[in-house]
């Protein structure tokens, strides 16, 4: 793969596959915001929950018309339904089957349909959604897998029992994997490609695997293979970091899920317990979690969606559920944080801030009690603080805003397998 003229991308027309799984989101629209900057035309394929965020950026959508009909800002119309998993392995079930493997077929389609209309060029899609990623193959577009966490593979420094103690999110994600594969084989069959030994051979088969993580975040990073690229969460960081916030009252942020998550409503409950019990501190609860007629202790406020680069600078420590972009932006602005993770890479990444000295990870169902005690004690440390700080130098350092530009800029398309047989005629919706 060639890199372009600085990621220039006059003309390019990019065709991306999203899923709205809630914060995933923001940072895809970044992403192709940033494409979009640098003269990519970009068309958006994806759920019609996303369609008017998509158009305020500037880009073409168009909705999956086959695929699931998801919208998870309510629980009507939320086809994942992650609140009913009783387990981490529960949750990763859910997920593979209602979004990974059991549409695939639908979302080839609507892919291929989607590729022809807006004239694609390049392809791109969500890790999650391999029906696209066969469509691409299909077609013979140069195409990339974005991964919006950290690498969930194994690796050559991060397998087996290394990769278990960094947390259960590799170990979950290759067994899904493994379970997806026979239906994977089974719509690759019917749009005639090849079968795969293993489903991880789809994302070889790409051109390239964009991670929007930063390197050092991922114990992995050291070991990907030679697609994989790290472009970082696409947020900007603060030129400078404001100094620590200072007097007697210490804030404290929390912001849980823009989706419903297990437990979610019992998690709310302990933490407005628990902010009831740690002296000197007010808490700020974000995005609505808790009812607006609820009666609340003095030192407690509610608020409604707030970015959280707008509270971030003032905070002493935030309190959240562990999705990517939380996590991301509280250390980008040097924040403390305390993670109650339910799926995936949200126990890993309770888990790195632990090793990297910027907070520590506790149980969804831990009592008010402990929890208060865990604010207490991060409150009172010394160290935190400064380590928080120093990590949000190193992303600071690592920041480069080309990085994913030069990768797609670099894509030749290449021509379908030959002898390839028609492709199948399209359904209807």
């Amino acid at each position: 793969m060639t890199a372009g003229p600085e990621g220039d991308l006059s003309g390019r027309r990019l065709l991306y596959a999203l899923w709205d799984g809630g914060g995933n989101v923001a940072t895809t629209l970044l992403l192709l915001r940033s494409l979009a900057d640098r003269g990519a035309r970009i068309t958006v394929l994806s759920n019609e929950s996303v369609a008017d965020r998509v158009r305020a950026e500037g880009l073409d959508f168009t909705p999956f018309l086959l695929g699931p009909r998801h919208d998870p800002r309510t629980r009507e119309t939320d086809a994942l339904q992650l609140w009913e998993a009783s387990s981490p392995a529960e949750a990763s079930r859910l997920i593979r089957d209602r979004v990974m493997f059991g549409p695939a077929e639908a979302l080839c389609q609507d892919t291929l349909r989607a590729a022809r209309e807006c004239g694609a060029e390049l392809l791109a899609a969500d890790y999650t959604l391999f029906g696209s990623l066969v469509a691409a193959e299909r077609l013979g577009l140069p195409h990339v897998v974005l991964m919006n966490t950290i690498y969930p593979l194994p690796t050559e420094r991060l397998a087996g029992l290394r990769a278990a103690r960094s947390g259960p999110f590799t170990y979950l994600f290759t067994r899904m994997l493994a379970q997806g594969l026979p239906e994977l084989n089974r719509v690759r069959a019917s749009f005639g490609l090849p079968g795969l030994t293993t489903a991880q051979e789809q994302y070889e088969r790409a051109d390239a695997v964009v991670v929007t993580c930063h390197p050092s975040f991922d114990p992995a990073s050291s070991s990907v293979p030679p697609r994989v690229h790290y472009i970082g969460p696409q947020v900007e960081p603060p030129a400078e970091l404001p100094d620590p916030p200072r007097g007697p009252v210490r804030r404290v942020l929390v912001s849980l899920s823009t989706t419903e998550q297990p437990e979610e409503a019992l998690l709310v409950d302990s933490l407005l317990k628990a902010a009831a019990l740690v002296e000197n501190a007010e808490f700020a609860f974000l995005g609505g979690v808790l009812d607006p007629g609820r009666a609340l202790p003095a030192h407690v406020t509610a608020h409604g969606y707030l970015p959280l680069e707008e509270r971030l600078p003032g905070a002493d420590l935030i309190l959240h559920h562990g999705g990517f972009g939380t996590t991301t932006r509280a250390l980008l602005w040097g924040v403390p944080a305390i993670i109650f993770p339910s799926f995936q890479e949200q126990f890993n990444s309770a888990r790195r801030i632990e090793e990297l000295g910027a907070g520590a990870g506790l149980r969804r169902d831990s009592t008010p009690e402990d929890i208060a005690e865990a604010v207490r004690g991060l409150l009172a440390d010394p160290a935190l603080r400064p380590s928080a700080r120093e990590r949000a130098r190193a992303f600071r350092a690592e920041h480069d805003a080309s990085a994913a530009a030069r990768v797609f800029a670099g894509l030749r398309r290449s021509a379908p397998a030959a002898g390839s047989p028609a492709l199948p005629r399209l359904a209807g919706p």
